[in-house]
Order: C-alpha cells, then structure tokens, then sequence
C-alpha cells in the first residue's frame, strides 16, 4: 500500500508539472492540481458543480466553432453536434426549428393557401445570411484542427494580430494556444481557414528580392535567420563547402533549416556572408 501511493504521488507530481491546454483538466473537483497556466483566453473552470475543472474559454463559443472536449459552452440558442451527417467533429450550431417552422406552415394554409409559400421562404432565408456573418476564424489543417486562433500570440520574440506565414510557410497559420506571457506554446498551431484575417510576414523572411536561382528550391524566397548543423545564419552562406552561396527556404519552430528546402542565392539582390581564411 506504501508502495502504491508514492508512485501515486509521483506520477501526480509529473501530471501537475505539465502545461494545460484548450480543453485539458487542470483540476480535481478535491482541488489536486492536474496541470499548469491554462493557455490565453481560457480560465480553469466547472462545467458543472460536481465536475473536475477544465481549461475552457471565457467567451461562449459561436457558430461553427469546435465544441468537443470541455473547451467551452456554446453561445444562446445553439447545441453542440454534428452539423451534417458525415461532419468529422462536433461544432456548436443553431438549435433546430423545423418544428416551429411547420406549426406555422400548417396555420397559414389553413387560414388561406396562398400566403403559406412566403412565410417559409423568409424563415428559410434570414438563417443563411446569419450564417455566412458570423463565421470564425478557426483552423483548418496542421497539428491542431478546428480550434480557435489565439490572437496575440508571441514566437520567436514577435507577436502577432492576425495569421501569418513565418517560418516560410506555404499557408498561413496561427496558435491555439499561449502561455501565461502570452507566448506560443510548442505544437498548439494550425492552418487558418478563410474567415481569418492573414498580414503580409516581414519579420523571418529576407527581402522580396533575394530569391534562390537554382538549386532545390529554386525561385523561393530566402528566410533569415536561420539555423544550420548548430551555426545560425543572417545571410547567404558558402558553409558546407558549396562554391555557390546558398539560403535556406523553410525553417521549423526553432529556426532550424528544414533538409532538402534549399537554393543558391541570386548575389545581385541577397546580402552574403564574408568568406574568411
């Protein structure tokens, strides 16, 4: 028995020295602590009174946002399910109102015929337009998919409003999740859908004009700094051995030159480093 509740303990320990995230259990309904700082935008709370606490947003979730796992509550007036049959996570969405919209279908003919068409069009048409106002920014691919962007988020020292394409990215994307500062959390980021507002990233990537020529990647922007085998790199570089100077075009989450993304600098517009010895 001795034995037993200190490995209890330990594994509790390590559980609670882990960050939470959206969703995720960061309390007992006994008060045990079961992780640490809920990202930005969410707060530690009950989803009932006789429930554990979870990491869930502050704000009601609206209209096709991503309701499974205690993220949060959906907004008035919509559920959280399904929203067509084949729909691969559950979203919150407007409460059904086929019924009333039948009952008074069935009033109007029955008082006259003819009115009863124009009634259900009217029902039919102002939940679209609602629809297509309020949709949200959400991800749409990457490592996390149908949640929220967290906005601002902070990487690698710059912060962001909007989604963005920094580290040379295809596809915009954006975190979903922040530590207390406000910083990114490692492997909380996805692809943002169209809804989302994306700026123009000026702060990993070298000018527009220093492009590859040739190489792997040619014809790709060159993307500062970045790191290789250990050495960080500001400019175009010979390291390796090359005769050619050459730049990397995609980087990871820790600025590392991603293998095989890769060209030889156009040395008209791209700045180069100094060969010594």
């Amino acid at each position: 028995t001795c034995s037993f509740n200190i490995i209890f303990l330990v594994l509790l320990g390590i559980s609670a020295g882990q960050e939470c995230g959206v969703g995720s259990q960061c309390r007992t309904l006994a008060g045990v602590t079961t992780c640490n700082n809920c990202p930005g935008g969410t707060v530690c709370i009950q989803e009932t009174t006789l429930s554990d606490l979870y990491c869930q947003y502050t704000f009601c979730l609206p209209q096709g946002m991503f309701c499974e796992g205690h993220v949060g509550t959906c907004c008035s007036g919509m559920e959280c399910g399904l929203a067509t049959a084949d729909a691969a996570m559950k979203t919150c969405n407007v409460l059904s109102n086929t019924a009333t919209t039948t009952a008074s279908a069935t009033t109007t003919a029955q008082a006259t015929s003819t009115p009863a068409i124009i009634i259900v069009t009217e029902a039919t048409t102002t939940p679209t337009a609602t629809t297509a106002a309020s949709a949200p920014c959400i991800t749409e691919g990457g490592a996390k998919i149908g949640l929220p962007c967290v906005f601002p988020f902070t990487n690698k020292g710059v912060t962001y409003t909007s989604c963005t394409t920094s580290g040379g990215f295809d596809k915009p994307w954006c975190s979903t999740a922040t530590d207390m500062f406000g910083k990114h959390v490692l492997g909380n980021w996805g692809e943002c859908n169209a809804a989302c507002q994306t700026e123009q990233d000026t702060t990993t990537a070298a000018p527009a004009a220093c492009t590859t020529t040739s190489g792997a990647d040619a014809g790709k922007r060159c993307v500062f700094p970045f790191t290789h085998k250990g050495v960080l790199h500001t400019a175009c570089t010979y390291a390796g051995g090359f005769s050619k100077p050459w730049c990397s075009t995609r980087v990871d989450y820790w600025g590392r030159h991603v293998k095989g993304t890769w060209g030889d600098c156009d040395t008209g517009n791209c700045k180069v480093e100094a060969l010594w010895g």
